[in-house]
């Protein structure tokens, strides 16, 4: 990566961000160590501290900031002191002025090293009355206490970065998300350095429970507090398997505390995370007592939420819970029972016919197919499912006419696949067998049908409906042209016209001007420079009054 071309290799989120760094100012010093090698103070958040070192060519070979980033290679830092690095190496004028303040520094490391303890304690003491966040970091880090004082360590701290992002009306903006994340990580550290177990786990369901509720008062669009709650929920995961080795009194309370939590007002509305916590009890199933309080927490929470539609996900999840322990602990047949009685969700429908299929049992697979279909008939996704498992057992039934007869409502409802096992399958010509289908589809009023007609005729490269298509449809001109220019240049050249003068007389702003240009660059390649100079005149003279669309058309080579 070159100092010259890193934009193109730097995720667009931390470039853009880098940017709007760079070009607001945020660039506090810039240094020339020497050596080709560069120190950037970065303000942000917080202050930090970026060395860049650049080979002869100006290749990166060295790239570092101090901030606590960890998602990637380059944090926004870094990208802001490459767009000034570029800067003053590339422009003259910036090299002027820039280079005269340019002067050795010592590292942060070195001035460090060379005070005393009193005058680094008072400068620390300094900086945590300035910065709270940074006060509550340290203490939560360095100090030692009970379990009751560790807690509210880590609490206080999560108050203080809550405090520290949240603007005025209590919102997170989208800016900010990935920053608060960072910060609220070093909670999930301390859990991390924490010895005692149960300490670690409460510090961990702390931290979880806060980074759900951030959901509600944060933009999360680039899925950092996602990241966050998962990350969280795998280091429990790892606190519960590493628990096997444990006494049975230590594997009990990490069990009650998994259930309890689970039952926490935060999961409302998250109800994947409560699930999660619930089967990561099955850890502990080995337990006869606990197995059975488990059992009676899952059905307890049946019961509750039984009867109503917006929590069937829910329900169907506990049940999987369930079904785990049935096949663990229970008979076959207790197993091939409980998936018969709950076929009612579909994954327990799965479930069964995947069985039924490995048994070789394809005349059972329809019948349960068939009732999924009935049951599940308002939702497309489930009924197309069950149907293409139909459709798999007629054929390994044999069952060529229903086979074609299914296959044909499956492309009918958009599984362009199918095409090629109807033509296997259809007796007719095919000749006669493509047309009879295509004017079918052509003729249906239903615009997803259209679309399958679409596929098929480009599919089938019947270049006498494509063209019938983009007569009545010139936008489509720019997807069909290179397929028809060779058969149907003139109509091509005729079609590509018209949608250009349409496209110009709707265009109303500086954006839409651009896209009528793009569309006359690809007419180029069709028509030619001569036909594409005199078509711009024709626009020109037609939108005189229109400047900036003249300006867009001027550009054009």
């Amino acid at each position: 990566m070159n100092i010259n071309n890193f934009k193109g290799f730097i995720e667009k989120t931390i470039l853009s961000r880098g940017y709007n760094y760079y070009i607001d100012g945020n660039i506090a010093e810039a240094y020339d160590q020497g050596d080709n090698e560069y120190f950037f103070l970065v303000e942000g958040s917080e202050d930090y501290e970026v060395m860049v070192k650049l080979d002869s060519k100006g290749e990166i070979i060295y790239s570092d900031c101090d901030c606590p980033y960890d998602f990637g290679p380059i944090c926004k830092h870094q990208v802001a002191a490459y767009y000034k690095l570029s800067e003053m190496l590339n422009n003259s004028d910036c090299k002027l002025t820039e280079k005269k303040a340019l002067q050795k520094q010592m590292g942060i490391k070195e001035v460090l090293e060379n005070l005393s303890k009193e005058e680094l304690i008072k400068i620390l003491l300094e900086q945590t009355r300035r910065d709270t966040t940074l006060k509550s970091s340290l203490i939560l880090k360095y100090s030692k206490g009970d379990i009751e004082g560790e807690l509210k360590k880590c609490k206080r701290y999560m108050e203080a970065i809550i405090k520290k992002y949240t603007d005025r009306d209590g919102f997170i903006p989208y800016r900010d998300t990935c920053d608060f994340s960072l910060e609220m990580q070093e909670v999930l550290e301390k859990a991390r350095e924490t010895k005692n177990i149960l300490l670690s786990l409460d510090i961990a369901f702390l931290l979880l429970k806060e980074a759900v509720e951030a959901y509600q008062y944060s933009d999360d669009s680039d899925g950092y507090i996602g990241s966050l709650v998962t990350e969280t929920i795998e280091f429990i995961r790892e606190i519960v398997i590493d628990s096997e080795a444990l006494s049975t009194d230590i594997r009990e309370k990490i069990f009650n505390k998994m259930l309890t939590e689970s039952d926490s007002r935060v999961f409302e509305g998250w109800d994947d995370y409560r699930i999660d916590l619930l089967r990561l009890c099955i850890e502990f199933t080995d337990i006869e007592e606990l197995r059975n309080k488990l059992k009676m927490k899952i059905n307890s929470n049946i019961d509750k939420n039984s009867g109503d539609k917006y929590g069937e996900y829910y329900v169907e999840g506990l049940k999987q819970i369930l079904f785990e322990l049935v096949n663990d602990f229970g008979t076959q047949e207790d197993t091939e029972e409980f998936i018969k009685e709950n076929l009612k969700y579909s994954s327990f429908r799965e479930m069964l016919i995947g069985k039924l299929i490995i048994e070789g049992k394809f005349q059972e697979v329809v019948v349960v197919a068939y009732e999924g279909e009935v049951k599940d008939k308002d939702y497309a996704g489930l009924v197309s499912k069950w149907r293409k498992m139909r459709y798999e057992a007629y054929k390994r039934l044999g069952l060529v006419e229903e086979q074609a007869n299914l296959a044909k409502e499956l492309f009918f409802d958009g599984d362009f696949e199918y095409y090629q096992e109807l033509k296997e399958l259809t007796k007719e010509d095919k000749k006669v067998f493509y047309n009879n289908l295509k004017l079918e589809l052509k003729n249906s009023k239903d615009w997803h049908v259209r679309r399958i007609y679409l596929k098929l005729i480009t599919e089938e490269k019947d270049l006498d409906a494509i063209l019938e298509h983009a007569k009545g449809n010139t936008s489509s001109i720019e997807e069909y042209a290179e397929m028809l220019q060779e058969k149907y240049k003139d109509e091509v050249i005729e079609i590509y016209e018209k949608h250009i003068k349409a496209s110009a007389d709707a265009a109303s702003n500086r954006s839409a001007y651009k896209r009528v240009c793009g569309i006359l660059r690809g007419y180029k390649k069709i028509a030619g420079v001569d036909n594409q100079v005199n078509l711009i005149n024709q626009l020109m003279a037609l939108h005189k009054k229109r400047p900036a669309f003249i300006d867009e058309l001027s550009k054009i080579k």
